[in-house]
């Protein structure tokens, strides 16, 4: 049930960023068509996330050391872009939105699900 929670809760993430960064002046090209199009890019987001980005971190470790581990920001923002490109209705607009989009993403869902694991007793 949980897990549930926390697609949709990631889903209505998605659509808050859609709804909120273009009326800040950010993120123009950046949309959402709707909770459907969000669920599922949430979906095959945490499906890439699990398949692909594994190999593109053991791919780009060089470079990653490199950098500190900033690099992790552009494997997450290219993740955002074919998560964009696979689902209708799900719009990034460019490498600059899918970098501060993932970003965003990930600070607003990681404060969300610590809300919902917060609430569980051990």
């Amino acid at each position: 049930m949980r897990l549930l929670i926390r697609w949709a809760l990631n889903a209505l993430t998605l659509l808050g960023i859609a709804y909120v960064a273009p009326e800040l002046g950010i993120l123009k090209g950046f949309y959402v068509a709707g909770f459907e199009a969000a669920a599922v890019a949430v979906l095959l987001l945490s499906l890439l996330n699990l398949t692909v980005r594994p190999l593109l971190r053991m791919l780009t470790l060089p470079i990653t050391c490199l950098t500190f581990g900033l690099f992790t920001l552009v494997i997450n923002a290219l993740m955002m872009m074919l998560t964009a490109e696979l689902v209708a209705g799900f719009h990034v607009g460019g490498f600059r939105n899918a970098l501060v989009v993932s970003v965003l993403y990930a600070v607003i869902s990681a404060v969300l699900n610590g809300l919902v694991q917060g609430g569980e007793k051990d």
